[in-house]
């Protein structure tokens, strides 16, 4: 039997297109291959630069998950220069983390996998109409709402970081960098944690 090729393009998004071929045969996968179009280059970008350019570049390189990449380039800090870390400065990186990933959800699924599904590859589907009717692009009637549902938990990011996306928002304490904007000894007793 030969072996059978088959082509999937695009595959949903992630973090760009990605296209995978596998080759088939006798009814199993005897070889894939992925090809995607998006190289980010973070380790790149950061070659030689100062260890806290990574709090301000890692943010601006992704407009969904910019806190998610800051949180880790803090992280990484941290642990490279031992640093204890306040239990607010840990409640407060978690609670961006927490609000950017519900805000993350809608916006991905909407505004950049529900898309593709609307590509004119699927117009031979029986749901094709109703996936063009809902996930459109600017003009499908889920899209817009769960677009419109995503930007309320950038509400509650834009309180501790200032701004979403693209947030920097840290403090220097003895010359380490937080990502946070109040210093635990600073803290009122309404901020304070038990």
């Amino acid at each position: 039997m030969t072996i059978q090729s088959l082509d999937i393009s695009p595959v949903g998004r992630v973090e760009g297109d990605l296209d995978v071929r596998v080759d088939i045969e006798h009814g199993r996968v005897v070889n894939a291959w992925t090809h995607a179009e998006l190289f980010r280059g973070f380790e790149v970008i950061l070659r030689g630069k100062d260890p806290q350019a990574g709090l301000i570049v890692t943010p601006r390189i992704c407009g969904i998950c910019g806190g998610s990449h800051l949180t880790c380039a803090s992280w990484a800090l941290d642990t490279a220069w031992e640093t204890e870390v306040p239990r607010n400065a840990i409640l407060a990186r978690n609670l961006g983390q927490i609000v950017e990933t519900i805000q993350s959800i809608p916006r991905y699924f909407y505004g950049l996998f529900a898309i593709d599904l609307t590509n004119k590859k699927y117009r031979h589907s029986r749901f094709y109409e109703e996936a063009v009717k809902r996930f459109a692009a600017f003009t499908g009637k889920s899209y817009e709402l769960g677009i419109t549902i995503s930007a309320k938990p950038v509400e509650i990011y834009a309180l501790l970081g200032g701004q979403w996306p693209h947030s920097s928002y840290m403090e220097r304490n003895w010359g380490i960098a937080y990502i946070v904007r109040i210093w635990q000894d600073m803290c009122n007793d309404s901020l304070v944690f038990p």
